[in-house]
């Protein structure tokens, strides 16, 4: 059985340009003077009239806290009120308004744990020392990096399963005089202003546009990173997700588990090779230039964009942007987001590609737009796509999870144990050189 909620509407062009192109819904029917949206399981439709039913509460299921909070912070403009915990009624949530004035609830759900865990402190203190400088780590790290950070600093760190909210970050990080933080912690100038003593900031990553460099800069903060150490480690990734999408591992691994596979056929999950193919990478840095060496043993042609033409071991041609795109077999994309990479690849950019071609996205999610890679996939503009990075991480759109030609990861580029430990040896010895007043070993500014 299936329903539909119906509100009556003085302005339906406004409801249709809110719940549509606002808050993401999609057009189930177009009746004229009817629309009807759906959003997963749920139908609402508004129907014009003279009189707006405005009574009633219309209330939008999330997966996550972490979802809330995203999607939060997309419709700020709109929210009533913060995301918040009602224990009385195990629900995490934030209120809004539609634009007659509707009540909307962006709401989830909360496992008896995640209540338990919410009731209480998830910062402590792992080693009391007034003698010693403040840091406040947003997530454990490594056994080994955990190690470096006790022996100079008073460390506090958030012990828990999930990441800090933002009014627990804004109040653990008040006296701190150094933060080892992630991708997905806000810094921005709000949060450094709490922060009087604060002196530098550690990223646990490479990228660090989580971070308000200018307001970093201003305020006289040093902002480090983790580059180098997980180049190999990434660019390993992007080539499994380059032969998983290109020869259907997924799709094949699910099939056998299933008990349907029953011999060798001619036709069963005809994939595409990858040998004598060409790689086309956008961001020749670090991390593009292993994806491209490994590439060699392949067999395969490589071109790339890039501003300026790299000196490399290996043969590659520069190309201009449209080229690439048209000729590549397989795109792996290794740029950082700025303003103008996001949304790099979009509609335009996924039609000049091959049908038959391959997006591989280890880099940041916004630098795809994402509902139109969607349509993408599933029109078949291109054969498949493989993310390890989203758009609005780690939000992840149902439309794309229900798609069998994309491949898709939890953001475990650098995750082997050699990696992440040397990202905390890094990420520690910045914060360390900073407080104690020598050169970082990987400073941004």
């Amino acid at each position: 059985m299936s329903g539909i909620v119906f509100f009556k509407t003085r302005n339906l062009p406004l409801m249709r340009e809110f719940y549509h192109h606002k808050l993401g819904m999609k057009l189930w029917l177009d009746q004229r003077k009817c629309l009807i949206f759906s959003y997963r399981e749920m139908l609402i439709g508004f129907c014009q009239a003279e009189t707006a039913e405005l009574t009633g509460t219309i209330t939008l299921l999330y997966n996550s806290q972490l979802e809330v909070n995203h999607v939060y912070e997309r419709q700020r403009d709109i929210a009533t009120t913060e995301p918040k915990l009602n224990s009385a009624f195990k629900i995490y949530h934030f209120w809004a308004k539609d634009p007659e004035g509707r009540d909307l609830e962006f709401q989830y759900f909360l496992r008896p744990e995640e209540t338990e865990e919410l009731d209480h402190r998830t910062v402590e203190i792992l080693n009391p020392d007034p003698a010693k400088p403040k840091l406040l780590l947003t997530r454990m790290l490594p056994d080994r990096s955990m190690q470096e950070l006790l022996d100079y600093f008073e460390v506090s760190a958030n012990t828990s399963q999930r990441d800090l909210t933002r009014r627990e970050l804004m109040m653990e990080i008040s006296n701190k005089e150094a933060l080892i933080c992630l991708l997905g912690d806000k810094i921005d100038a709000e949060l450094m202003d709490g922060a009087p003593k604060l002196r530098v900031i550690s990223n646990y990553a490479v990228g660090y546009n989580n971070i308000d460099l200018r307001a970093a800069k201003v305020r006289n903060i040093a902002v480090c990173n983790t580059p180098g150490v997980l180049t190999e480690t990434t660019a390993d990734l992007a080539w499994a997700l380059i032969m998983t999408t290109t020869r259907r591992i997924n799709e094949s691994e699910k099939f056998t588990r299933e008990g349907k596979f029953r011999g060798w056929e001619p036709l069963l999950f005809l994939g595409q090779d990858v040998h004598h193919k060409t790689l086309g990478i956008l961001g020749m840095g670090r991390i593009g230039q292993a994806v491209a060496r490994r590439a060699v043993g392949f067999g395969m042609k490589i071109i790339y964009h890039a501003r300026v033409a790299k000196e490399l071991d290996f043969a590659a041609e520069l190309v201009d942007f449209e080229t690439m795109l048209k000729e590549s077999d397989i795109l792996s994309l290794h740029l950082p987001l700025t303003d103008e990479t996001r949304h790099l690849i979009g509609e335009r950019e996924l039609h000049l590609m091959k049908k038959s071609a391959v997006l591989i996205n280890t880099a940041r999610g916004a630098i795809v737009d994402e509902p139109v890679l969607i349509r993408a996939l599933q029109e078949r503009w291109i054969y498949a796509a493989g993310f390890d990075v989203y758009e609005r991480e780690p939000y992840i759109p149902r439309e794309l999870m229900e798609l069998s030609n994309v491949v898709l990861l939890p953001h475990i580029g650098s995750a082997s144990l050699e990696t992440r430990e040397a990202m905390g040896h890094l990420a520690a010895r910045n914060a360390i050189a900073i407080v104690s007043g020598t050169q970082a070993p990987a400073r941004v500014i």
